[in-house]
């Protein structure tokens, strides 16, 4: 064993204290970091002219992201490195600066990716707004601008924060800056629980869909008019169990339920979430019940309950631009028409154009 590498886990042990990482943690790093063996660049980390590893594994083997050697030629040179890094603050603050230049140099920064000043600063940028957001939502959890901007800085986030590890709650002593930036306020801000079922219509109810259902939807799904202007061909029977379990497990992104007439299903309805601010409706009905009015009903009990009990702020249908029925059920559900794409979607062995309609929240009112 070298001499540079005893060093380098002994100066690890002091930053971080020692909190051994387990093979389940080794997993997870090795898919992001690799072994640093160099001799001399262990040397440069001992003397403090290079970053220290952020891990080391449960064999003593430290590990750096695998781009860490970037910036000495980004900086001019290991000599470069402090006032590369420096730059990235404005001069006003200097001794904010220092402080993630001291984090960065002792490793503290290695879960970011990539772990450059660069992401340092947006992620300081990106808490700060958080912060904010979650201030205006905790005064009106109806704030629309606040759940965007709140939406924005997590998206954010989950990019340039790394997968937790066991290691970094233990050396951390507690949860780990993805579990409070990321995984937290998605689950105290950003995520919608599933209304009251049954939801009734004046003639209509809206239920969860079941395996007992597969005869019924079938008897459309299965039907070639029915699946003309849709993205998929008409399913052969065999193939019903494998969409439910399709179905079943979009459950969190997906909200999806069957359309009931008088002990009937008649057909289905779906809003699938787009973040935490937009939703996609979609429907297929029954051609045998066409003409009554149903879809529009159900729709508009659905869109009514993505603003009101989700609290979406835009939703909006995408459609084969020849499903001149589907568009006429969005201009009567007051949907403004936003786009005509030209020849943009692939369907069934041609180049097809397709439409946009949307509404928004203040406009559904």
């Amino acid at each position: 064993m070298s001499s540079s590498l005893e060093a380098v886990r002994d100066r690890f042990r002091e930053i971080h204290g020692d909190h051994p990482a387990t093979p389940a943690d080794d997993r997870v790093l090795t898919a992001t970091h690799e072994p640093v063996a160099d001799e001399q660049v262990l040397a440069d980390m001992v003397a403090g002219r290079l970053p220290m590893p952020p891990y080391l594994l449960s064999d003593g083997t430290p590990v750096a992201p695998r781009d860490h050697l970037d910036p000495v030629a980004w900086a001019g040179g290991v000599d470069g490195l402090h006032d590369w890094f420096v730059h990235y603050w404005p001069e006003d603050r200097r001794d904010d600066a220092e402080r993630a230049w001291e984090d960065w140099m002792a490793g503290r920064s290695g879960w970011l990716t990539p772990d450059t000043p660069r992401t340092v600063r947006r992620v300081e940028r990106a808490q700060a707004q958080a912060r904010e957001a979650v201030s205006l939502l905790e005064a009106d959890p109806s704030d629309l601008v606040a759940r965007g901007s709140l939406e924005e800085a997590v998206e954010l986030l989950d990019r340039l924060l790394l997968p937790s590890t066991d290691h970094d709650r233990s050396r951390l002593g507690g949860s780990t800056p993805r579990e409070e930036w990321v995984d937290g306020l998605r689950r105290d801000h950003l995520t919608r629980t599933p209304p009251p079922m049954p939801i009734r219509t004046e003639r209509l109810v809206l239920r969860d869909h079941s395996p007992a259902d597969s005869e019924q939807i079938h008897a459309y799904y299965g039907r070639e008019d029915v699946a003309t202007y849709l993205l998929q061909d008409a399913w052969p029977r065999a193939e019903w169990e494998d969409r439910y379990r399709e179905w079943d497990a979009a459950e969190g992104s997906v909200w999806g339920f069957v359309i009931e007439y008088d002990g009937r299903v008649v057909g289905d309805m779906v809003l699938m979430f787009r973040g935490a601010s937009q939703a996609e409706l979609g429907w297929v009905i029954h051609p045998d019940v066409g003409g009554r009015g149903f879809a529009t009903e159900a729709a508009r009990a659905l869109v009514d309950l993505g603003f009101r009990h989700y609290g979406f702020h835009r939703i909006y249908a995408d459609l084969d631009a020849r499903n001149t029925a589907s568009a006429r059920l969005c201009e009567r559900l007051g949907m403004r028409r936003e786009a005509h794409r030209l020849q943009d979607i692939w369907s069934k062995g041609e180049w097809t154009d397709s439409l946009q309609y949307a509404v928004l929240a203040t406009e559904w009112d």
